[in-house]
């Protein structure tokens, strides 16, 4: 596995799992990732990595989809 360092400047109000989160999602939006991987890269299981891909929770969703 590749090592990143990136150096942002103390006004960017982001955590380090955002950044995590944000480089995970792109490579897996661009098919350079499986969900597994982007999901093992963001230190989420694959189930919260699609929850957070969707920005809601898969309960809301599947509360949602009863409904109709």
């Amino acid at each position: 596995m590749q090592t990143l360092n990136i150096n942002l400047p103390d006004s960017v109000d982001i955590s380090n799992q955002d950044v995590l989160n944000a480089i995970a999602t792109r490579l897996y939006d661009t098919g350079r990732l499986s969900l597994q991987q982007a999901a093992h890269l963001a230190g989420l299981s694959e189930a919260d990595f699609i929850e957070d891909l969707m920005g809601q929770s898969l309960d809301e969703l599947s509360v949602k989809l009863y409904r109709y």
